[in-house]
């Protein structure tokens, strides 16, 4: 029951399965609403000491910041941070997916601190499928265990 008040949502990136938290809201809500007028209503009091119809124009700012804030922390919260898979991308264009994982990949490959981490479960494709995936020319590979 009380799970649709948790602000995020437990899950797994799809390509490496590192578990992971996501913000559940993408927009706005009632509360956000809510906060927007009363920050607009505070502002209204802190310049003009009374009522004045420019309120309407500070809660319009006050409503886009916050749907900037809110999206902005969704769409950051999408992106794996281990392997750098970014599913919105990934449906967008595959092959800048990829791309943005190997770099990744490859920084993480890189960086000491990495050394003595858990390594990723990233998926493992077969010698045979990965000859006939780069000879069909259908993409580059990310990772390839063996």
């Amino acid at each position: 029951m009380f799970a649709l008040f948790k602000p995020k949502h437990n899950c797994y990136c799809a390509f490496c399965k590192t578990p992971r938290n996501i913000y559940r809201k993408k927009n706005i809500g009632v509360m956000n609403i809510l906060a927007s007028a009363m920050a607009a209503v505070v502002i209204m009091f802190a310049i003009w000491q009374e009522y004045d119809p420019r309120v309407m124009i500070a809660f319009v700012v006050c409503l886009a910041i916050s749907e900037i804030f809110v999206q902005i922390r969704w769409r950051l919260s999408v992106v794996c941070r281990a392997c750098g898979f970014d599913p919105i991308m990934y449906v967008k264009d595959p092959q800048a997916a990829a791309e943005k994982v190997k770099v990744q990949l490859d920084r993480r490959k890189e960086d000491p601190k990495y050394l003595l981490a858990k390594p990723l479960n990233l998926p493992a494709i077969a010698p045979k499928k990965a000859e006939a995936l780069q000879t069909k020319g259908k993409g580059k590979l990310v990772s390839r265990s063996i």
